[in-house]
């Protein structure tokens, strides 16, 4: 049975902008909702909770096209953590 190579670099760039999507509206619930005080911290607690998932998403593009490439124009440090633009200009 044969391995899977992982993602290829345009679908990292689909997950980053999902994952961005995902952060995005996790802080405007959060901020929308700081009248419970306890549910808002626990909506930035899950924004939060996701780092190191990204984080190593971004190690294993980076160690697949190396550290100064890019992905249909967005560098591969912007795929999971620059802004929303990067990925949807």
């Amino acid at each position: 049975m044969s391995k899977s190579k992982g993602l290829s670099p345009e679908q990292h760039l689909e997950v980053g902008s999902l994952l961005k999507e995902a952060r995005n509206n996790l802080l405007i619930a959060a901020n929308k909702t700081r009248c419970y005080r306890r549910l808002s911290d626990q909506l930035l607690a899950i924004t939060d909770s996701f780092m190191s998932q990204r984080a190593w998403l971004e190690r294993t593009l980076i160690d697949d096209v190396g550290a100064d490439a890019t992905v249909e124009g967005t560098h591969v440090r912007d795929v999971y953590f620059g802004s929303m633009e990067d990925v949807d200009a």
